[in-house]
């Protein structure tokens, strides 16, 4: 009947097709064979539910007696041998036993026997069906594995779709954080400029007003002696005359010539020649700050480190260090004090007129012992200079940096969270390269003033302030 036929359907497990035998249920509801389930997480990595794909790992297979004691009903009614009855041969209507591997179809009895089927090969129907099932099941198993990378790689987009959001999250309160020091910054660089800008602009108005009373003061007096002698002139004759010593000391009266007294003007271009620029510059120092020192107890032998720890040099004698485990032993290099596990971090390096240098990260676990080649593989993120003109990136196979201008002075910054290690020209902040890595482990500010070459690469590696 149709309700046997849909109660058959629902007893039946999707991964051999036949009636549940020991059936067990896993976490997101789904029913299997016990041994057909188990057969198939055999062959995968990881044990996901053969229809849905939800991951069964966490809880163990639970035991379905209500599915087992409906088969066993379903068996003993003798359900499924009433299905097979209404198939029967349209020509004989006799029930269909056999399968004719030539025609390919379904036979009874009597047509076994014809001339249509003579020398034909036969199987029972259910050893047929069986083979058939088996075929399918091995069919089955591409798309199965098929749906199975399906799905991972569907959640491993909806893995980056969440790491993208995250990304984003941090980036936008990133730019965010940055944007407010940055405008605080300028708000205050623009206060301070203003400010003394008007404090010049008072001293000097102050000095001219003072030379103003000075000269207003001066202005009165000559003024009361041109009254002065006129009045004398005006007097009479006698009393003239008898007044001419006194009127004499006008007669050879100098005043004092005014002095053009000159104050200089507000030099406007002292406050906006290259502002941005100088702005900008000192911005710089406000950009993560970081205060980086050379760490005396990794230097090789070949350098001399100056005495505020800022500078390093390199020189043709050997100098006879201490045997620190973590001093490099033969290569002119020198770590950093300073340690970095997360955060973002930038310092100024000066290379003055150098032919050869090297500059970058480190990490701690890094072989210091014999020659060493820079490489990400091997611990270092760094670029170097060769040659006085061959600038490299020091990937593993060292890759050719074309710079539009040369660097005095190299801005490298590290941000440890993002992965990033980025190289700058301090002058034009033009990047030079930057490496992307997935760090593990503290990092160190890494200096190499590469060798002396009979005093032509002699000027040191210098810390900038």
């Amino acid at each position: 009947t149709s309700a046997g036929s849909l109660l058959e359907e629902e007893l039946t497990c999707s991964v051999c097709h036949e009636l549940f035998t020991d059936p067990v249920t896993l976490k997101c509801g789904h029913n299997f064979c016990r041994e057909c389930v188990c057969e198939h997480w055999k062959k995968k990595t990881s044990r996901l539910c053969p229809m849905c794909r939800m991951d069964s790992s966490t809880i163990p297979l639970i035991p379905n007696h209500t599915l087992r004691n409906a088969v066993e009903s379903l068996t003993k009614c003798g359900n499924k041998p009433k299905e097979e009855s209404k198939y029967v041969c349209s020509q004989h209507r006799e029930v269909l036993k056999l399968y004719c591997f030539e025609d390919q179809e379904a036979i009874c009895l009597v047509c076994e026997k014809s001339r249509k089927h003579e020398n034909h090969q036969f199987l029972p129907i259910e050893e047929a069906a069986q083979e058939l099932k088996e075929e399918i099941k091995i069919a089955l198993e591409p798309l199965q594995d098929t749906q199975e990378k399906l799905a991972e790689l569907k959640e491993k987009y909806r893995i980056n779709l969440n790491d993208i959001q995250d990304q984003t999250d941090k980036a936008e309160k990133q730019i965010k954080e940055d944007f407010v020091k940055l405008h605080r910054f300028l708000h205050e660089e623009e206060k301070n400029r203003l400010r003394t800008l008007k404090k010049e602009m008072k001293e000097k108005e102050q000095k001219i007003r003072a030379m103003e009373e000075s000269i207003e003061q001066e202005l009165i007096s000559v003024s009361e002696t041109i009254r002065d002698i006129q009045q004398k002139m005006d007097e009479e004759d006698q009393i003239l005359v008898q007044e001419r010593p006194r009127v004499s000391e006008y007669v050879y009266y100098e005043p004092e010539e005014p002095e053009d007294i000159s104050v200089a003007d507000i030099d406007g271009y002292m406050y906006t020649d290259r502002l941005q620029y100088r702005v900008w510059k000192k911005m710089l120092k406000i950009i993560n700050p970081v205060t980086v020192t050379l760490d005396p107890d990794t230097a090789g032998p070949y350098l001399i480190l100056s005495e505020d720890l800022t500078s390093v040099t390199a020189q043709a004698e050997w100098e006879d260090f201490s045997a620190y485990p973590e001093r490099f032993d033969t290569c002119s290099c020198v770590l950093g004090s300073e340690s970095f596990t997360s955060g973002r971090h930038s310092w100024v390096v000066d290379m003055g007129n150098k032919a050869d240098w090297d500059l970058g990260v480190a990490r701690e676990s890094i072989n210091r012992k014999g020659t060493i080649y820079l490489c990400p593989e091997n611990g270092y993120w760094a670029i170097a200079l060769r040659n006085e003109e061959e600038y490299y990136a020091c990937t593993y196979e060292w890759t050719q940096i074309e710079l539009e201008s040369i660097p005095k002075k190299i801005l490298v910054s590290l941000d440890y969270d993002a992965g990033r290690v980025s190289f700058y020209n301090a002058d034009d902040m033009t990047c030079i390269y930057t490496f992307t890595e997935n760090f593990t482990e503290e990092l160190y500010p890494y200096f190499s003033p590469n060798n002396y070459n009979e005093g032509n690469n002699f000027d040191p590696l210098r810390i900038c302030p």
